[in-house]
């Protein structure tokens, strides 16, 4: 795995196969926890310049059928899936509830449309550019940012992170061969994808001033 760099007006970076594989299962694995259907048995992407962020024709992400809801949500019993669609208010239930009815589904909706957009990308690459590379639009690089914190809240959850110190706690685990095959795993994932977040806002901060006269930076 290589770090996003600016390549070609894109933001590029360098997965191999197996590093693809694994990222695309955890972006399914989450959208499901949302309420999604597996991604691998939909259909294949929409190919051309017009295709949605999800893959659908004609530029719109498929967000699903609005829906009306007449009583409050109560919260997610899943608490990863609590930390991707937090309570509004944490200290009245009935404004949370509430909140959950006005915004839930939509905010589901959103968040599964990102997902795919994602999954899409690493799995069937981008048109003219190498099969390793993780190719993202500048104006792409926001919700693909956002599903990485959403990947490492489920995993941070699965692990118990819950401070700075639990994560220096986890790494220490994995260096000195503490951890079960599990938990390593995870904390592995977890470790590459907060790099791979990293590297990408690094890129966003480092991007070039679209203004007159702004500054330019590396594009090659």
């Amino acid at each position: 795995m290589r770090a996003f760099r600016r390549q070609k007006g894109r933001y590029v970076a360098r997965l191999d196969a197996g590093e693809r594989a694994v990222v695309a299962s955890v972006v399914a694995d989450v959208a499901e926890l949302l309420g999604a259907g597996r991604f691998e048995d939909g259909p294949p992407p929409a190919a051309g310049p017009d295709a949605g962020p999800d893959g659908s024709p004609g530029g719109a992400p498929d967000v699903g059928a609005w829906q009306v809801r007449t009583a409050p949500l109560p919260p997610p019993q899943d608490p990863a899936v609590r930390r991707l669609l937090p309570d509004a208010s944490r200290d009245d239930p009935e404004v949370a509830g509430e909140f959950r009815r006005l915004t839930e589904d939509d905010l589901r909706a959103r968040k599964i449309a990102r997902l795919r957009c994602l999954w899409t990308s690493l799995v069937h690459g981008e048109p003219g550019w190498p099969e390793h590379a993780l190719v993202v639009h500048p104006r792409s690089a926001d919700d693909v940012a956002a599903c990485l914190t959403d990947l490492r809240l489920v995993l941070g959850e699965r692990l118990d992170l819950r401070t700075d110190e639990d994560s220096e706690a986890l790494y220490d685990g994995l260096g000195d061969g503490d951890e079960d095959d599990v938990r390593a795993y995870l904390a592995s994932v977890y470790g590459a994808l907060s790099w791979l977040q990293e590297s990408l806002l690094a890129v966003m901060l480092d991007a070039p001033d679209p203004s007159p006269g702004g500054r330019t930076g590396d594009d090659g």
